[in-house]
């Protein structure tokens, strides 16, 4: 029971979707920016939901495919956050950049990519705490400087692209357990012939 949250990919998933239900409406502040701001938060949220429900599933089937759902889901919000440096000019960081290695210090408890550990519990994940840890320090609830939305945005950015390739691995050994153990159904199948013919 709540195994997924020992997932890291399930770790990283909720502070995506932590910061990026804080940030997205900070960033789309405008009244038509509405539907843009709801469907990152949508799409976060698939990808965190997702991984919970595939997580519990008995069937290797279903799995997959819960798992394919939140892959894609995290695909959607990641390019939304390629399009927001894109189109405001500002540059992406590498994946070994000091600045990220520090935010995973710091917010995730753990410095390392990819990790083998699972992360300790970090503080809550926000996007004042995500400023402090950069040395900025503003009131809440104010309209992001373009420093600031580099900030969030690259780091989103790199959790989301973490936790795509764990999701990558996840799918990989689900395929893999299928392709040699067989699915969930054909296994009932197979356990009840093997009862009811047993003995004959």
């Amino acid at each position: 029971m709540n195994g997924y949250k020992q997932l890291i990919s399930y770790k990283l998933s909720l502070i995506a979707f932590d910061l990026t239900w804080e940030f997205v409406p900070q960033y789309y502040y405008r009244i038509e920016d509405g539907r843009q701001r709801d469907q990152m938060k949508q799409a976060i949220r698939s990808t965190k939901q997702n991984i919970v429900e595939g997580s519990s599933e008995r069937s290797l089937s279903s799995k997959l495919k819960l798992y394919d759902v939140a892959r894609s889901s995290l695909n959607e919000v990641l390019e939304d956050y390629e399009d927001i440096l894109r189109l405001e000019k500002l540059g992406g960081w590498p994946r070994n950049d000091w600045r990220l290695a520090k935010l995973r210090q710091i917010i995730e408890g753990y410095p390392s990519f990819p990790s083998g550990s699972v992360p300790s519990t970090p503080p809550f994940p926000s996007v004042f705490l995500v400023l402090g840890t950069m040395g900025i320090r503003r009131n809440r609830g104010t309209r992001r400087t373009r420093e600031e939305i580099e900030i969030i945005t690259n780091y989103l950015i790199d959790i989301l692209t973490r936790c795509g390739y764990l999701l990558d691995k996840q799918i990989n050994a689900v395929e893999e357990k299928h392709r040699t153990e067989g699915g969930y159904r054909e296994n009932l199948l197979k356990n009840r012939l093997d009862y009811k013919y047993r003995g004959k």
